[in-house]
């Protein structure tokens, strides 16, 4: 069993980069026509994702994050593997898609360690 103390300083720019891609979808979204619930849920976790976002920036250590931050930071993975599952299409080169690949699988691994 991994535990945070195996997370490394490329593992904690994955994080910011998962984060930042949920909030630049969640943006997006937001400037679509949504029902007043769907813009209110979707302004709460960007505001959440942000708030950890910066966090990080501030001091890249998961160790400065609380428990509910960690939930968001494994939330914020799991929408970026989200986007990826969407967005992988055919007209990427090879190397495109094995570098969007290893940055799921980034991803991925660090949920399962978050999870633990």
């Amino acid at each position: 069993m991994k535990s945070l103390a195996s997370i490394s300083e490329k593992d904690i720019e994955t994080i910011k980069l998962a984060l930042n891609d949920s909030i630049s979808d969640m943006n997006t979204e937001l400037r679509g026509n949504l029902s007043d619930k769907k813009r209110d849920t979707l302004q709460e976790y960007k505001s959440k994702y942000t708030r950890v976002f910066e966090k990080l920036q501030v001091n890249s250590s998961l160790y400065a994050l609380s428990e509910s931050d960690l939930d968001i930071v494994a939330g914020g993975l799991n929408d970026a593997i989200d986007l990826i599952d969407e967005n992988l299409t055919d007209d990427l080169t090879e190397e495109e898609k094995e570098e969007i690949l290893a940055y799921k699988n980034d991803c991925s691994r660090l949920v399962s360690i978050l999870s633990n």
